[in-house]
């Protein structure tokens, strides 16, 4: 790839890097400290009613209804993934937190919240309310993808010790996400280090009506997968090809074709970057950057399935910071 020579060789390409200045101090050290209060994770109301259901039997009806809410446990999960705690510090957190404030709520045991934070039907949830009006009046947006490898706790080092042999298991996870050009998330999915970032797309587009272009890097990349965005769903998908891609001159190939006759008439894959606006894909490099910085490089929780509940709920808390406050940067050189 070009910018991989320019790195290699700088001289031959000398180029003085841009420099960028905060122009919102005030208003973004009052989100920062605001992303602490922890008002702004509970909701308002009765908590009791929206955490318990006091009626986990009904006259007449067979079996026991659950006895914790989704949005409890959604809660607890929060804030478990926040703190960084162990699952049984959580349970002890809220223990005290309700008798702190006199309010008789439940909390489950450490292996039954396990087991719950395994089941719940979380979703990625928008709070900015510009998105959700431009949503609603049915206005497409631009989604950005990417994935990251996130690690997690395992017995890694136990087995190679106990056995004298490395271990088959790689102690990471893929974290694939997509987001729009404002830092809200749209799509997370958790999975193994094997799965390919191409077998994911159509997971991170949850309304192919709603969005108009798909940025994403090479690894994303198929004919087959660029043809269905673009005239099944009228989604652009700007992914660029491979650098060694040829014409195929087949019905089954038009986006193709044409992407690389556009890039071999300019003489470079940079006329398509600018053409398409696929610069938008650091964006996703800079959401990433901040996941790990702000919330963790690590899972904390151990099931599979329970990983990729956690990978919504990281999206959730991202979008509910990004709803009152973000950095706004300007390039100053």
């Amino acid at each position: 790839m070009p910018y991989k020579e320019k790195q290699k060789n700088p001289v031959a390409n000398p180029r003085k890097l841009p420099s960028y200045k905060v122009i919102n101090w005030t208003e973004y050290n009052n989100s920062l400290r605001k992303r602490g209060a922890l008002s702004l994770y509970f909701p308002r109301g009765d908590l009791k009613s929206q955490f318990i259901n006091d009626l986990p039997y009904v006259e007449g009806i067979s079996g026991q209804y659950p006895t914790y809410q989704t949005s409890y446990i959604e809660l607890m999960y929060t804030l478990y993934r926040l703190f960084s705690w162990g699952i049984r510090q959580i349970c002890g957190y809220f223990e005290d937190l309700w008798k702190s404030k006199g309010l008789d709520i439940k909390v489950p045991s450490f292996g039954h919240l396990s087991d719950l934070f395994e089941k719940i039907p979380v979703k990625t949830k928008q709070f900015c309310d510009k998105l959700a009006r431009r949503l609603e009046k049915g206005e497409a947006v631009s989604l950005i993808a990417d994935s990251t490898g996130l690690k997690f706790r395992n017995s890694r080092e136990w087995f190679e010790e106990k056995y004298g042999r490395a271990s088959k298991n790689k102690p990471w996870a893929k974290m694939h996400l997509s987001m729009d050009e404002d830092f809200n998330i749209h799509a997370v999915e958790i999975t193994d280090h094997i799965t390919s970032d191409i077998e994911m797309t159509d997971k991170l587009i949850p309304d192919p009506t709603c969005v108009d272009k798909f940025i994403a890097d090479g690894a994303y990349y198929s004919i087959d997968g660029t043809e269905e965005l673009l005239y099944k769903h009228g989604i652009i998908p700007v992914i660029p090809p491979p650098s060694n891609a040829v014409i195929r001159n087949k019905s089954t190939a038009t986006w193709h074709d044409y992407i690389v006759q556009y890039i071999k008439n300019k003489g470079t894959v940079y006329a398509f970057h600018k053409k398409y606006g696929y610069g938008a894909r650091s964006l996703v490099e800079a959401q990433i950057s901040r996941i790990k910085r702000c919330i963790g490089t690590s899972l904390q929780t151990q099931k599979d399935e329970s990983r990729k509940r956690e990978g919504i709920v990281i999206g959730n808390i991202i979008n509910l910071w990004n709803s009152f406050g973000r950095c706004v940067s300007v390039k100053t050189v």
